[in-house]
């Protein structure tokens, strides 16, 4: 995306929520995306071309908008054929965006999508994770390492599975919050929030592995996982360290992403019969609906058991035979 496009009052809205709101860049991009298209069809519906490039717009040209913009950007959306959960996701962008310029900068008298009605329920759509046996394998890959790069690795790979922490939790991690004396540590998670993760004497082992030769790379600073060269890492370097122990492991890593080692986590728990509150206090969710997928999981495996029933494969005549 080209960042010259975007003005100034939307910068303001990507710091605040990366600095203030410690939202993950994967959103911020994508929110970004967003209000790029929104403010294109403004300037070309509402505004008729008034500017070349949506760079020059200013806060004024926001406030002179109405909830019948928003309907119409939303009408726009659906005549593009984006998908349920796609329009859905930039109408919650915009919701962050507007709730911004009212609560934070005061800069618009009505606050657009307080009475506006849209689409509230996403399509289903459950998240994807590993069996047991496959996240076994996972942890099974450098169990014996020797090599300083593995057995970093396997420390990270460890942590994923076995506290379902966020990507952007992990990576900002450092030593002061592991508290291994007492199996847990401190997570700063969305929006600052502060909650506890629990470490497993499996996790602990592994985390006191890499601590023994963290000191090998030269850490510049205190952050718990660094580089070969001893600097924070990015999450693009914990992806690919992801990816690479799916293939070692034999597990297809275009399936999965590092946020299936999350889901894995919680419907491992699930399974094992946690309790669905303690899991949404495990993994940091502010809503237990949004916890609540993981028992979906379960009734879809439920189900699709049940469609394989031996009698589901009867025809009609065979059926009416089996009934005679």
């Amino acid at each position: 995306m080209n960042k010259l496009k975007i003005p100034n009052f939307i910068t303001n809205l990507t710091d605040y929520l990366i600095n203030i709101k410690n939202l993950s860049q994967t959103y911020i991009t994508s929110m970004t995306q967003t209000l790029e298209q929104f403010l294109d069809f403004i300037n070309v519906h509402k505004l008729k071309y008034k500017y070349n490039s949506i760079e020059n717009m200013s806060e004024n040209d926001i406030r002179a908008l109405n909830n019948s913009d928003i309907y119409s950007f939303i009408y726009f959306l659906s005549e593009s054929h984006f998908k349920t959960n796609s329009r859905i996701t930039k109408i919650e962008h915009l919701k962050t965006f507007f709730s911004y310029l009212y609560t934070i900068k005061h800069s618009i008298f009505n606050e657009p999508f307080k009475k506006l009605n849209v689409e509230r329920k996403k399509e289903e759509k459950l998240p994807n994770y590993l069996s047991l046996d496959e996240a076994k394998r996972l942890l099974n890959i450098y169990a014996s390492s020797e090599n300083e790069i593995e057995i970093r690795d396997n420390a990270i790979l460890h942590l994923f599975l076995n506290s379902g922490i966020r990507l952007s939790e992990l990576k900002n991690l450092n030593i002061d919050d592991i508290d291994l004396s007492n199996n847990k540590f401190l997570i700063i998670g969305k929006g600052n929030k502060e909650r506890t993760g629990y470490i497993n004497n499996i996790t602990k082992n592994a985390l006191e592995k890499y601590l023994e030769i963290r000191d090998k790379f030269n850490p510049i600073d205190n952050t718990l996982f660094v580089s070969r060269y001893g600097t924070k890492m990015s999450s693009t370097s914990i992806e690919k360290i992801v990816e690479r122990a799916y293939q070692k492991a034999g597990i297809e890593s275009e399936i999965y992403s590092v946020h299936t080692l999350r889901h894995t986590c919680a419907t491992l728990l699930y399974k094992n019969g946690a309790n669905i509150k303690t899991i949404q206090e495990l993994l940091g969710h502010v809503r237990i609906d949004t916890t609540e997928i993981y028992t979906h999981l379960h009734s879809q495996k439920v189900m699709n058991a049940m469609l394989k029933h031996p009698l589901s494969k009867f025809k009609m005549a065979d059926a009416l035979a089996f009934c005679a």
